[in-house]
């Protein structure tokens, strides 16, 4: 008997994701001499989680004991004229110093073992509040998540996204359940990517979610003040100087800013304008973008449209933020699940492709890879964003025009 077309499509859906994890694992065996010699990103966690264990925490922000460190705990890199820069606050360094005690190697694959674990632990929370994921055991949910680049990436890279996108499904669920001020604490210990982070909180005390504000300046505090116990006071405020060097000088390990998937990279790779004026129309297109997610979001009066406001303020964080990598785009499985959810269980089927077709482009792992490697125009992936964008603004609309016509 012939299979119906909905078993079909979950076939097709897993052969597709079987196809696209084999296609990273390959990724992943050929970049293994990279990773063992230093390449990744996680050099910097660990360069500065041994900073830390060697008492040198007031020089964490010191590119030349960042350089001399990285030589002699994790190697000598020839292309290297310098470090690669840790550019997070203090207090994140503090997670990476277990890890410092291991060969470099070793921390790695620990790190990647965590960040696993970190993946089935979003799967189990997000359970509680997601009808869809009820329906697929979490490992389902996991291995799902490692067909979407930007978490695969994150693995590759040994980065701290997956981590950020725990903190944000705790602050959801929180958000859930009206604990607006323990969501602000959840979103606040996420501040290690402030670019993120704040865009977030601010929309939803915008969306008269202010009691988020008392979490989150309470927590922000305690970070500034442990922080501060880290460094010294002296070395902290040096930090954001530090930062915004790094951030405009690729060649001292900051990411080419016409290379982001973000309304920047748009602005200044694909568009190829001059850093002065891609600047000035990346901070334009930006205040535009964060006052059209404030403008929907406040227009929503239906409970069950929390999920597309907080899909809406995460997808329009990454592309507001100054600086965005591809890693750092594992934060949208969180809308993703979301607005599946949402079209699965409140949606018409003639209404749904409105707001699944524009990411479509976001879930073909080759597309990332020819992006990347073959024409760095990675910044193609905020065409596709923008319209998911869009979309999810016009989707609260609808909600409010339904909600005005039932009172």
């Amino acid at each position: 008997m012939a299979a119906s077309p909905s078993k079909l499509r979950v076939r097709l859906l897993r052969i597709f994701i079987a196809g696209v994890l084999c296609l990273h694992l390959l990724f992943f065996v050929n970049l293994r001499e990279r990773i063992k010699r230093g390449y990744p990103d996680f050099t910097v966690f660990y360069t500065a989680a041994t900073i830390l264990r060697n008492g040198l925490g007031r020089q964490l922000y010191d590119e030349h004991v960042q350089y001399e460190v990285q030589k002699t705990s994790v190697g000598q890199i020839p292309s290297r004229r310098g470090p690669l820069p840790y550019i997070h606050p203090p207090y994140e360094a503090l997670v990476f110093l277990p890890l410092s005690w291991l060969p470099y190697p070793q921390a790695f694959a620990v790190w990647d073992v965590l960040n696993l674990g970190v993946l089935f632990g979003v799967a189990l929370l997000l359970r509680r509040s997601v009808n869809a994921l009820r329906l697929i055991p979490p490992w389902e949910f996991v291995i799902a998540s490692l067909a979407f680049f930007p978490v695969f990436d994150c693995f590759l890279q040994g980065q701290d996204s997956i981590l950020l996108l725990l903190l944000c499904g705790l602050g959801f669920n929180a958000l859930k359940r009206d604990a607006d001020v323990l969501a602000g604490c959840w979103f606040a210990l996420g501040v290690f990517k402030f670019q993120f982070i704040i865009p977030i909180v601010l929309l939803l005390v915008i969306w008269k979610r202010s009691r988020v504000a008392i979490g989150f300046t309470v927590v922000s505090a305690l970070l500034v003040l442990i922080s501060a116990g880290v460094t010294g006071w002296q070395s902290l405020l040096h930090y954001p100087a530090f930062v915004l060097g790094i951030t405009k000088s690729p060649s001292t390990g900051g990411v080419a800013a016409g290379f982001a998937p973000n309304l920047r990279g748009l602005a200044q790779g694909l568009l190829s304008f001059s850093t002065p004026l891609g600047s000035a129309a990346a901070l334009l297109s930006s205040i535009i973008l964060f006052f059209f997610a404030a403008a929907k979001g406040r227009e929503a009066c239906q409970p069950k449209s929390l999920e597309l406001q907080f899909s809406l303020a995460v997808a329009a964080s990454v592309l507001i933020a100054w600086q965005t990598n591809m890693h750092d785009l594992s934060l949208l499985v969180l809308p993703l699940v979301l607005i599946v959810d949402y079209c699965l269980h409140l949606l018409p089927q003639s209404q749904r492709k409105l707001l699944l077709l524009p990411v479509l482009p976001l879930l073909i792992s080759p597309l990332w890879i020819v992006l990347w490697l073959v024409g760095g125009m990675v910044n193609l992936m905020t065409i596709p964003l923008l319209w998911w964008v869009w979309e999810m603004g016009r989707a609260i609309s609808r909600d409010q025009n339904v909600g005005l016509g039932a009172g």
